[in-house]
């Protein structure tokens, strides 16, 4: 490990979490132009929410139930990372009646749980924020909800990318 090594880590890092949240700000920009429904729903409730008195803050985030909707689902539905960094197995495993050996190197499909109709329902392929809300109206989070990974060593920008994302999001829609 020396500077050079260490700089060029840092480059990596911050090159993939920034391409990543741009990706998702282009996708969602592209499914708000053909569900203009959703775009209509996302800025009234920023409207109710938020106003146009004041700047919005992070904290408006969580009374945006159906925007923080709208973009899980851009980030279900678009593909952004499909597949992961690859992991290793730390031991033996049997998944579907398939035994994975210790110190296998595995490529996670994120799409295979993202796209999957049995988790999503039959209209998987459908763009519909509604899936993460609730019957009480509320923001839900599905375990199958990936696309960061999962476990230990998931998308280190993933909280940036979100944040970033949504304040993004505010400060565009509240100037409409």
């Amino acid at each position: 490990m020396d500077e050079r090594n260490l700089k060029m880590i840092f480059f990596d890092l911050f090159a993939a979490g920034s391409e990543t949240t741009f990706t998702t700000i282009y996708w969602f920009v592209l499914y708000m132009l053909h569900h203009p429904d959703v775009q209509k729903k996302i800025f009234d409730e920023i409207n109710e929410h938020v106003g146009t008195e004041r700047v919005p803050n992070m904290q408006d985030k969580q009374s945006l139930t159906y925007l923080n909707a709208a973009i899980m689902e851009t980030q279900r539905l678009a593909s952004i990372a499909p597949n992961f960094l690859p992991r290793t197995c730390h031991s033996d495993m049997q998944v579907r009646g398939y035994t994975i050996p210790k110190d296998t190197f595995i490529l996670p499909c994120l799409d295979s749980v993202l796209h999957d109709s049995q988790i999503w329902g039959h209209d998987v392929m459908a763009f519909n924020p509604e899936r993460f809300i609730s019957q009480d109206g509320k923001l839900q989070i599905p375990k199958e909800f990936i696309p960061f990974s999962v476990g230990n060593r998931t998308c280190l920008w993933r909280e940036y990318g979100q944040n970033e994302f949504v304040s993004l999001q505010i400060k565009h829609d509240s100037k409409v």
